[in-house]
């Protein structure tokens, strides 16, 4: 039986030339495999940043000095110090505050009474069962800090209520001390806030603040609660009668510029983030710009304060939020708009007819350049273009007249790279406010970004039409 062989896939030329179209698909599959690969491997690789809707909240951090009215009140006599109001309460006129025992005894019987006794009423259980319930109900682990606050006011609530049950307990014995002249009570003699502490910033007004006043490490704060006993003449307690009060800041002349035009801002305290309006002014004093806020509330928050920090809330700004690493800038020639003509043929693009300067010092006959227009300035009627065949020392013609304008001046944009279609493509920006990461710039502009763009996360490492790989 005859074996029939197969053909093989082989094309003969002219001229006896045989190819074989196995070789040749081959050999074509493993060269667009290598050019692949060399072009992978030797492409700029960018990472890409989508353009996305962002707000930056303009704020900025200072510490403040609070001023206010205070009253320090001191003892007229020496002796036993004993408290019946706790820390930064308010005080109605004629509040009991404290009392001034000078031979000791009543104050001695005072404490014993209160270690023997320390009942609380059913009107004292009962408030503090209520501050307890509140406290609970608003509990967050992010606001933990205030458990301190929280366990001091408690422990001032117990005292007074102890203190003033005990006197209520011996008053047959206070009263013989009083009418000897030995036991005397305090009691508050206008409405206000008692605060048990002295630091010597009492006096203080916006006219008597400068600049060192702002070193906390200087600054003495001195508690009356520890003392026990107290000297005629010395401190027992302070009472802030205003709830009108003030903090200076020491600001910057960005600052000042950004606040001349205006009268109120809005600040927030850093120590809970609530935030409050404020009335201010600005005094310069030896060449230091000062910040005066007033505020009508709030102000027992911080009886217990001289500092406080706050953040300025300037504005918040909302545009395209773009990271500061994708902003580059870029050189372009400047052209007058009057010299853009259009090209040959329906919906050409725009350009300028150029006649190049030769090395011979000559120029060439005008050529139509199609141009792309990055950026045009209104206001001068001048626009940005970037083309290699346009240099400086180049003419472009006025189309109908025999006008020539030099291509001398240059200027810098700031602005991105858009690698949408695969290639970069620079866009400039109108930048509205930026942080030290990320900056707010103006969406919708003609020659910009838009929203879902994708660009050059690191600007500086891209050029114009470079091709991209991400």
């Amino acid at each position: 039986m005859a074996v029939r062989k197969r053909k093989k896939n082989i094309v003969r030329f002219p001229g006896g030339v045989h190819l074989n179209i196995g070789i040749v698909v081959f050999s074509f599959v493993a060269f667009y495999i290598a050019y692949n690969i060399y072009s992978y491997a030797t492409a700029v690789h960018v990472s890409p940043y989508e353009v996305e809707p962002g707000t930056i909240e303009v704020n900025t951090s200072y510490t403040g000095l609070i001023l206010r009215k205070e009253t320090v009140v001191n003892a007229s006599q020496s002796g036993s110090l004993d408290y019946y109001l706790k820390d930064n309460t308010k005080a109605a006129k004629g509040t009991l505050v404290c009392s001034v025992d000078e031979n000791g005894n009543v104050s001695k019987r005072l404490n014993e009474t209160v270690d023997s006794s320390a009942v609380l009423t059913d009107e004292n259980m009962r408030d503090i069962q209520a501050s307890i319930r509140e406290y609970v109900k608003g509990y967050k682990d992010s606001t933990y800090y205030t458990t301190y606050n929280f366990k001091t006011d408690l422990s001032g609530r117990l005292m007074e209520a102890l203190n003033l049950g005990a006197l209520d307990a011996i008053s047959e014995y206070t009263e013989f001390a009083r009418d000897n002249q030995t036991f005397h009570l305090y009691r508050s003699q206008q409405p206000g806030i008692v605060a048990y502490y002295t630091d010597g910033m009492e006096q203080l007004t916006p006219e008597t603040v400068t600049a060192d006043m702002f070193n906390h490490s200087a600054h003495q704060k001195t508690s009356l609660k520890t003392q026990g006993t107290v000297e005629a003449g010395q401190p027992v307690y302070k009472l802030i009668s205003d709830e009108n009060w003030q903090i200076a800041v020491m600001i910057e002349p960005d600052m000042k510029r950004n606040l001349q035009d205006g009268d109120t801002v809005q600040i927030r305290f850093k120590e809970d983030q609530t935030t409050a309006w404020a009335g201010y002014t600005i005094e310069q004093k030896n060449g230091q710009d000062f910040l005066f806020l007033s505020l009508h509330h709030s102000m027992i928050r911080f009886a217990n304060d001289r500092y406080v920090d706050i953040n300025i809330l300037l504005d918040q700004q909302t545009g395209l939020k773009i990271p500061n690493s994708a902003i580059t800038t870029k050189a372009f020639e400047l052209v007058p708009d009057a010299y853009f003509t259009q090209g040959n043929g329906s919906g050409s693009q725009k350009g300028l007819l150029v006649e190049h300067l030769q090395n011979d010092g000559t120029y060439s006959d005008a050529e139509f350049i199609p141009v792309t227009v990055y950026y045009e300035d209104e206001e001068n009627k001048m626009a940005y273009i970037s083309h290699e065949n346009i240099k400086k020392g180049d003419l472009i013609v006025l189309t109908g007249s025999k006008e020539r304008y030099e291509i001398s001046k240059t200027a810098r944009l700031r602005g991105v790279y858009n690698i949408n279609r695969g290639y970069a493509v620079f866009k400039q920006i109108e930048e509205i406010f930026s942080n030290s990461n990320y900056t707010i710039v103006k969406s919708g502009t003609e020659y910009g970004i838009m929203l879902y763009d994708h660009i050059a996360l690191d600007g500086d490492s891209v050029v114009e039409d470079q091709m991209i790989t991400p």
